[in-house]
């Protein structure tokens, strides 16, 4: 996303847009039914500074400006409120029920998620570390408030009022625009692969022809995430127990179909097409011609057969001199493991991408990681670039599945997580992080062997 010029950032004209925050609910000129005491508010309300008429230079005005009053903490509104009635952030005063409460542990605010990384890593609890100099500087411009989601673009993107036609000039918008704040941050990954930016991909079937956008799937009470962790507050984002999931909405087409029926670990009658008699395979094939598995089969992520390659990191992140990390460039694959996610367990195979740690990562924190290689660092993921029809559907006449994706090869274009993947590529040399990843490998005998990691 493109930086603003400085005063684009800030600039509200005084024209519709202008008058628009100026006569809405949150501006000092509003007059609506639902507000019997007006209550006119001014910029300082939220922001602080000096009072109107009490300086005479701009930086009179900024003094004690609050840059973001939606921040927990920092609002303008304690210069009126104080003691008991103090509020948290100015969004607290009016939206205090129903969703500032529950954004004060949610992944967007806190980053536990990447803190519970940390964590696992280093054995120990995250507030121990004495990192939180460290992680602010370089973790949490990732982190974001109400107001980088309603009101401006995300700070990660430089913040400003969005610009999507015409200035926003400080408008509240209770649903977030996909691309000014969703993509802003996730675009990286997920809107790259949703609006099928990826060379040789195209746009998620969902985005193109369907025209979706992300809150067709992803609930405002998802996002706020109020009351759904199980412990003192989300340690991933896969723990949030309204997530949107395939199955959701096609629950009627994973009851129909070869595919969906062997793929979803139900049960087939083989007589409903085999009019033998029989309701097994093994009543024909006893084991010789048939996969040795029984019924009901494993079941896999709707991804595992409808997502298009995505955006995958190999082995980066390591501390060079001068304090910078050597990266290696990211390259596009898909690769199907043994799931590793102990948040979506109602998977046994799964996709996953390739997380950037090494065991040199914060090595300019001064911070150790003695768990490194405990902690598996394929994880799993769920692309946003769906399609109805892949290559791994894809069986052409006369051919097996084993041709389309049970039998695809080895390395980086293969679909199969190997324990070849584990290795340098000198193809002897084992990966530091071997002995963690492989339990979610696919073995070289997969189908024909029943057992699974678990």
């Amino acid at each position: 996303m493109p930086e603003l010029d400085a005063w684009e950032k800030v600039f509200i004209d005084d024209n519709s847009n202008g008058n628009g925050f100026l006569n809405s609910i949150h501006g000092p000129n509003y007059e609506g039914a639902d507000n019997p005491t007006p209550h006119a508010l001014s910029c300082q309300h939220c922001h602080g500074g000096g009072d109107d008429n009490t300086f005479n230079t701009m930086e009179e005005a900024h003094t004690d400006m609050i840059r973001d009053p939606s921040e927990i903490g920092v609002t303008g509104c304690t210069k009126c409120h104080n003691g008991e009635n103090a509020f948290r952030s100015a969004c607290d005063a009016c939206h205090h029920v129903e969703t500032v409460d529950s954004t004060i542990n949610s992944l967007h605010t806190n980053l536990w998620g990447e803190k519970k990384s940390i964590e696992d890593r280093c054995g120990r609890d995250f507030d121990s570390l004495g990192v939180d100099e460290f992680f602010d500087a370089k973790c949490a411009s990732c982190h974001t408030t109400c107001g980088q989601c309603h009101i401006s673009r995300p700070n990660s993107v430089g913040g400003g009022f969005p610009k999507i036609g015409s200035y926003y000039s400080h408008s509240f918008k209770a649903t977030p625009d996909m691309n000014e704040q969703c993509t802003a941050c996730h675009g990286s990954r997920i809107g790259h692969d949703f609006k099928g930016e990826a060379e040789g991909n195209v746009a998620d079937v969902h985005r193109s022809p369907n025209a979706m956008k992300c809150q067709a799937c992803h609930s405002a009470e998802e996002i706020h995430g109020d009351g759904q962790y199980t412990g003192d507050h989300y340690e991933h984002r896969y723990e949030v127990a309204t997530m949107p999931r395939c199955e959701n909405c096609h629950q009627d087409d994973l009851d129909s179909g070869f595919g969906h029926i062997h793929h979803t670990g139900q049960d087939p009658d083989c007589g409903n097409c085999h009019h033998n008699g029989g309701t097994s395979c093994d009543a024909c094939h006893d084991g010789g011609g048939a996969f040795a598995f029984t019924y009901p089969l494993p079941t896999m992520q709707c991804q595992v057969c409808h997502s298009q390659p995505y955006k995958n990191c190999t082995n980066c992140h390591n501390l060079v001199s001068g304090g910078k990390y050597e990266i290696e460039p990211s390259t596009l694959q898909l690769k199907i493991a043994q799931n590793p996610s102990p948040h979506r367990e109602e998977y046994d195979f799964s996709l996953v991408r390739h997380t950037p740690i090494s065991e040199g990562t914060y090595d300019d924190w001064n911070l150790d990681l003695p768990e490194y290689t405990s902690k598996s660092t394929w994880q799993y993921t769920s692309p946003h670039n769906i399609l109805t029809n892949t290559p791994q559907t894809t069986v052409e006449s006369g051919q097996s599945c084993t041709a389309s994706c049970h039998g695809s090869p080895d390395g980086v274009n293969g679909y199969l997580l190997r324990e070849s993947d584990l290795y340098e590529a000198d193809g002897t040399t084992k990966l530091e992080d071997y002995d963690a990843n492989f339990p979610y490998v696919i073995r070289d005998d997969f189908p024909a062997t029943k057992e699974l990691k678990k």
